[in-house]
């Protein structure tokens, strides 16, 4: 009886860590773009858009919300933000009128490229010590069992 509970506190600990640690990582990441006025759902977007554009896909406003795992009709509204702040256009498809194609205007890029710069040197100077394979490794084993 008493190895479960020692089991219990031992798990405990780790799921407590770990959501203290994400808490803390969105935290960090939220503080870094409030300094560009984004919020983290508008910078998963223009994430999306900018990747998309590098491999020179189409981006369609459905295939964002789906690649960023925000619904829909938040993803509609982020999208207009942007587009009244001048960081996107959103144009009807001209072979399917029913899609809204996406792409980040050049102050656009230049936002995002200065904002991901930020938050490429956060994840540097906090994962600067670990060792990345072994960390990589481990925190892919808990998302194929949490995934099951």
């Amino acid at each position: 009886m008493e190895n479960l509970k020692t089991k219990e506190k031992k798990f405990s600990r780790v799921d407590n860590l770990m959501w203290k640690v994400a808490k803390l990582l969105h935290k960090k990441k939220k503080m870094i773009l409030e300094e560009f006025d984004l919020t983290c759902s508008q910078f998963d977007i223009l994430t999306a858009i900018y990747q998309a554009s590098i491999n020179k896909e189409e981006v369609i406003q459905i295939n964002l919300s789906e690649k960023t795992n925000i619904d829909p009709m938040t993803t509609s509204t982020i999208l207009r933000n942007l587009q009244k702040r001048g960081l996107i256009r959103r144009e009807r498809g001209l072979i399917n009128t029913r899609t809204v194609e996406v792409e980040l205007t050049e102050s656009g890029k230049e936002l995002y490229c200065m904002a991901q710069k930020n938050i490429e040197k956060m994840r540097e100077d906090i994962y600067q010590h670990l060792d990345q394979k072994q960390f990589t490794s481990q925190l892919l084993i808990l998302s194929d069992k949490l995934n099951k």
